[in-house]
């Protein structure tokens, strides 16, 4: 069986990450939830990990009209989607906002 060729453009293709930059609201125990995810799970951010894509995951899916499709039972049917990342080159910056933190992040999106 031989594999199916690809369109040539007449130069090589490969993908490339997508840089992302987030931040979150947390509260203490949520802070030291991340800080264990960041420290113990990804090795200070250099293992990869999988993650809901903010921009779809969740969401729901829509009809042509911008209504929102719906089950049998009416509930909206809700679309999913993961991100494979690694941490960006600069560690998590936490800001004390009264009793909540705010951490930025950069990722990078694998293709």
């Amino acid at each position: 069986m031989t594999k199916p060729k690809l369109p040539s453009s007449g130069g090589s293709y490969s993908s490339v990450a997508r840089q992302v930059s987030l931040a979150i609201e947390c509260s203490r125990a949520q802070k030291a939830v991340f800080d264990q995810f960041f420290e113990e799970t990804t090795g200070f951010g250099a293992l990869p990990f999988t993650m809901p894509d903010p921009t779809t995951d969740g969401w729901p899916l829509l009809a042509d009209d911008g209504a929102p499709l719906l089950t049998t039972a009416g509930q909206p049917i809700l679309l999913a989607r993961q991100w494979l990342c690694l941490f960006g080159r600069e560690t998590p910056q936490e800001t004390l906002r009264g009793v909540t933190f705010r951490i930025a992040f950069s990722v990078s999106v694998m293709p």
